[in-house]
């Protein structure tokens, strides 16, 4: 099935000018053009467009999605993309703990003045429960 650059924007939530960046740096593959000079994408394009969003919603620059899809190196085997996409998620395991711990330090210094406003000082009009939530 044959999908309009204006189909293929509203199912995957990007713009038509992001679509067509993609597909010039090659995280999409060209897509056909018809006799007007329309694009023309398929479903399975349509599909990489879903992964690549996905991989940009956690964070990934568009360098790391080259990398885990192998349009930098040229890299398609299934072997290379596993071993890509592994490194990109210890990568983003590594942040997501450096990012609990500073939430746990942050914690830990609002219990430290919550208990200074307990000994005496006077309550803010914003009650610091507001902020107080579990990870």
């Amino acid at each position: 099935m044959s999908l309009s650059i204006g189909e293929v924007a509203r199912r995957s939530g990007l713009t038509h000018d992001t679509l067509r960046y993609y597909e010039r740096i090659g995280l999409v593959p060209p897509a056909d053009r018809d006799s007007a000079g329309r694009r023309s994408y398929t479903e399975q394009t349509l599909d990489q467009l879903h992964v690549v969003t996905a991989l940009r919603s956690v964070g990934f620059s568009i360098a790391e999605v080259q990398r885990v899809l192998g349009v930098k190196d040229g890299t398609t085997t299934a072997r290379a993309r596993v071993g890509a996409m592994r490194e990109a998620i210890a990568d983003l395991e590594a942040s997501l703990n450096d990012k609990q711990l500073a939430i746990d330090t942050a914690r830990a210094q609002l219990a430290s003045w919550r208990g200074e406003l307990d000994a005496g000082e006077p309550w803010p009009d914003v009650p610091l429960d507001a902020f107080e939530g579990s990870a």
